[in-house]
């Protein structure tokens, strides 16, 4: 039976295109690890998260500046991140920074912010 040269040529496209697919979305998994765990491999992306740290300054010139704590040990981290201030920043409880640790800071690419909920009920004093 012979296979012709067009079809055996979309058959290797496809498992090709399937095999890129699938590196990519390896490469662009980023796991949430520890401040430790991020300092310690700059030339990854990770995820790292915290509250903010409101005892130290949050600063916003064209790069929004502040820091997080880290709920287990307490650890602090600066963060900066390069774009526009999230509308919803100041009223975050708690922030998730996507990036990589520069030896100085946490480079932020993406914010990821949470804020208390306009839908939760409202406690009533008696």
């Amino acid at each position: 039976m012979k296979v012709k040269m067009g079809t055996a040529v979309g058959v290797f496209l496809i498992f090709g295109a399937l095999a890129y697919g699938a590196g990519q979305f390896v490469t662009n998994l980023t796991p949430y690890v520890t401040f430790q765990e991020a300092k310690a491999d700059p030339n990854r992306v990770f995820q790292v998260m915290g509250p903010l740290d409101r005892s130290k300054p949050i600063e916003f010139n064209g790069t929004l500046n502040f820091t997080i704590k880290e709920a287990k040990t307490g650890q602090t981290l600066p963060v900066r991140f390069k774009k526009s201030k999230p509308a919803n920043f100041d009223q975050a409880t708690q922030v998730t920074a996507i990036g990589s640790w520069n030896g100085e800071y946490f480079e932020a690419r993406k914010l990821l912010v949470k804020c208390p909920s306009k839908y939760e009920e409202e406690v009533k004093a008696d």
